[in-house]
């Protein structure tokens, strides 16, 4: 009738040959105890040395498993007189279950007066204690205590609560078996309680191999296991902390599954090779893959940064805090948090001694090495335009894809090495210069502002041509196509525009998205819109004189916008290759329509068969539509699985603030687009929006000044802004919700304030939505300004062609 029944004894036994200190068990067949037979209570007595007083537990077959640990799922006696035992073993056998045995009964000592009791939880990261005095009962059933974390080296992680006034504890009177409530009273945590906890959670782990759960007694010098389970599920679940920052900018609105998952993969990509690249090795990066494979999600179709992540990955670095503000900076982060970043991510001695070295001869070098990489970007932009795109069959394209995706995106780092040093340099100056003054330093000549001049300039030239501007106008390809034959310096220019910023248009990173080389109504529109604003001067201010640090930071600058003018192109080039897909899945029966293949994500267009695409297309389509149209928050906590939070109502309550860009005053009306829409717009003064990209930058320049809700001074409107010389904010929260489109409004820049005036709707014109999965209405391009294939990215071996 004794022996080791259940898990619960099995555990003890297992601690007990383990070395662990634990207190004497006895384990009772609760069948045998249910079929009637009688209770051994003497030999127990005997067995223990003859305790006052007894604890009576369940230790079901069902219970502390690996999949379940059935916490208080049975019952428990605690305080039992040896006079009652008998009875309580057939209590506690009588609710064990019938079925999925053998079933026993554990009996042991009962500690009545511990200094401390309580949970330990282990983890191969971290460990985290929830303590009480008195017994571990009080802390088992949930009550409010004390809670511990600590990282695996014992350095603390947090300690709550901070009022330890409410906190109770649970005691038994070892004279007359009474239970008590009563105040907690000063904490019992002491230093040699912490280097027992720390020395049994690392003990737990080699011992079993795995997290686990245990429960303990402390008397003031000895640690006592009471018992030991797998831990069943992560007991440190944190959220995601979402923001999408200046991730809008890029990926706006909804997105489509074929950009999320191309985005998720270039971010683990590029962020693996840029740690690689700066001395972390690549076991410890393979160790921790998990961090990179969710540096981006999405949550109902819009595009967020997992903070959480992004910590972790920093961490990998020497200077973690640093690295962190600089991070929250360069994104012009809502999120700031600390959440748990695991010590196994931290860097290895070796690299401490070789990191900063190796960051100077980055900044050395940088430029020779972004020179190469950019002329072998625009070699492959060369090449894909040499292909015969219409002998490309479905396995070419997804040939040339892998192609891209393996040779020169894996250099794509350095892009993130110049927004580092970038950021490193502008804390730097942030600090060294005032506002004003470092506003007229970083007032230059950008790439954005170089191409938006040479837009309107080339417009001009188009519409002057005769029979060119009725075209545009009317949207007639063929009309201008003859316009601009008669002409052939403009012709070639304007192919060669194309060629190089046919890429750059509103959400350019949205691979569903239409732009001028899809659609001749697009380019069309373009053209009008340039030809008819007047050409914003260049910047006068001359690097000459300027401390070396601003010239270096200007220097970053402009390295910024060119690498981002390549990334705008090579996602062109992508979208090519997308359609191309597509036309080739209609026509191979495999899809509906060219556009689904956006509607499938990169891993099912690869590697699934494409038998089941059409499905899956379908399965997506009606995914989406349930999807809110409301916005979501900026940054918010979130369980992957649970319906997200919709974003707060802003409502106007006088002035609103942000952030100053570049100072000034005016009056006037606003323009309000939360989204791009395409133009035509109404007469307006003030461009409002969430974020602005490169393609917004005809709209920028007919600004006369911006109220910009997301961003920094690095974002695309800051640097357009600085170069257009219009006051500007940025961080003006709530402004695309409190303000409305013709309303009359105060920009004071120099303050940082927003004022809403009143409603003015004088000149007010319809701008009708598009969707932005469907390119515009009208022809496409004619055929003497297309470029060979239009648009892609990358280098590969001659075998591809």
């Amino acid at each position: 009738m004794l022996g080791i029944f259940g898990n619960k004894a099995r555990g003890l036994d297992r601690l007990k040959s383990g070395g662990f200190r634990v207190l004497p068990m006895v384990s009772v067949d609760a069948d045998a105890l249910r079929a009637g037979h009688r209770p051994p209570v003497a030999e127990i007595g005997r067995e223990l040395g003859q305790p006052r007083w007894f604890a009576v537990r369940s230790s079901s077959a069902t219970e502390d498993t690996e999949t379940s640990a059935a916490a208080g799922a049975f019952r428990t006696e605690l305080g039992v007189p040896m006079a009652d035992l008998g009875e309580a073993l057939r209590r506690v056998a009588e609710g064990l279950p019938l079925t999925g045995g053998p079933h026993g009964v554990v009996i042991q000592p009962m500690v009545p007066d511990a200094t401390a009791s309580g949970v330990l939880f282990t983890h191969p990261d971290r460990y985290a204690v929830a303590l009480a005095p008195g017994l571990c009962a009080h802390v088992v059933d949930g009550h409010p205590v004390e809670e511990r974390g600590f990282y695996r080296s014992g350095t603390p992680w947090y300690a709550r609560p901070d009022d330890r006034s409410a906190l109770e504890c649970r005691r038994m009177d070892p004279r007359t078996g009474e239970f008590r409530t009563e105040p907690a009273g000063p904490s019992p945590w002491s230093p040699a309680l912490h280097r027992a906890l720390k020395r049994c959670a690392r003990d737990l782990e080699r011992h079993f191999g795995r997290s686990m759960d245990a429960e303990w007694t402390w008397d003031g010098r000895h640690l006592t296991l009471l018992q030991a389970r797998p831990v069943t599920a992560d007991w440190h679940h944190e959220p995601w902390l979402l923001d999408n920052s200046n991730l809008a900018e890029s990926y706006a609105g909804v997105v489509l599954p074929m950009t999320v998952s191309v985005a998720t993969n270039l971010y683990r990509r590029v962020y693996q090779d840029l740690l690689a690249a700066s001395g972390v090795s690549k076991p410890t990066i393979a160790a921790h893959a998990n961090v990179f494979d969710h540096l981006v999600t999405a949550v109902e179709g819009r595009m967020y940064y997992v903070m959480n992540h992004w910590y972790a990955m920093m961490a990998f670095l020497p200077g973690y805090g640093r690295n962190k503000v600089n991070l929250e900076r360069m994104i012009s982060a809502q999120t700031k948090a600390h959440p748990f970043v695991p010590e196994s991510l931290q860097p290895s001695w070796s690299l401490r001694l070789t990191y900063y070295p190796r960051v100077l001869l980055k900044l050395f070098t940088f430029k020779s090495k972004r020179l190469a990489f950019a002329e072998d970007v625009r070699r492959g932009f060369r090449e894909l335009d040499a292909l015969d795109w219409d002998r490309l069959d479905a396995h070419d394209v997804q040939r040339i894809w892998r192609g891209l995706e393996s040779d020169w995106l894996r250099r794509w780092y350095l892009t993130v090495e110049n927004d580092t040093a970038l950021m490193t340099l502008l804390g730097w100056a942030e600090k060294k210069f005032g506002p004003e003054q470092l506003e007229s330093h970083l007032r230059m000549e950008t790439p954005s502002g170089a191409q938006l001049r040479a837009l309107q300039h080339l417009a001009r030239r188009c519409v002057a041509l005769p029979g060119a501007r009725e075209a545009l106008t009317a949207a007639d390809s063929e009309a201008f196509a003859t316009a601009l034959a008669a002409d052939s310096g403009t012709e070639r220019d304007l192919k060669a525009y194309l060629a190089e910023y046919g890429g750059r248009f509103p959400n350019e990173l949205k691979l569903e998205q239409a732009s001028p080389l899809d659609s001749f109504a697009l380019l069309a529109q373009t053209l009008l819109a340039a030809a008819a604003q007047p050409i914003p001067p260049e910047p006068q201010t001359e690097a000459a004189g300027l401390p070396w640090g601003i010239r270096k930071l200007r220097q970053f600058i402009r390295q910024r916008e060119e690498l981002r003018l390549l990334r705008s192109t090579a996602f062109g080039w992508m979208r090519r290759l997308l359609l191309r897909a597509g036309d080739r899945a209609v026509i191979d029966g495999h899809l509906d329509d060219r556009d689904d293949i956006f509607w499938l994500d990169r891993e099912t267009w690869l590697d699934e068969n494409p038998a089941s695409w059409r499905s899956q297309a379908a399965a997506r389509k009606a995914e989406y539509a349930g999807f809110r149209s409301e916005s979501l928050p900026r940054s918010f906590a979130w369980m992957p699985g649970e319906a997200p939070p919709n974003a707060p109502t802003e409502t106007a309550h006088g002035p609103l603030h942000g952030r100053r860009v570049v100072p000034g005053r005016i009056t006037g009306r606003a323009l309000v687009m939360p989204e791009f829409q395409p133009g035509p717009w109404p007469d307006f003064d003030l461009l409002v929006a969430r974020h602005t990209d490169p393609g917004w930058s005809l709209l920028l320049a007919q600004s006369k000044g911006l109220i910009i809700e997301q961003g920094g001074l690095l974002s695309h409107a800051s640097i357009v802004a600085r170069e257009l010389g219009i006051p500007t904010l940025v961080g003006v929260d709530g402004a695309t919700q409190q303000l409305q489109t013709g309303s009359m409004v105060t920009l004071d820049a120099t303050a940082g304030t927003v004022i809403p005036l009143g409603h003015d709707i004088r000149g007010l014109r319809t701008t009708t939505p598009r969707n932005p999965c469907s390119a515009a209405p009208g022809h496409s391009l004619p055929s003497n300004l297309k470029p060979n294939g239009t648009t892609a990215t990358a280098s590969f071996s001659a075998s591809t062609r």
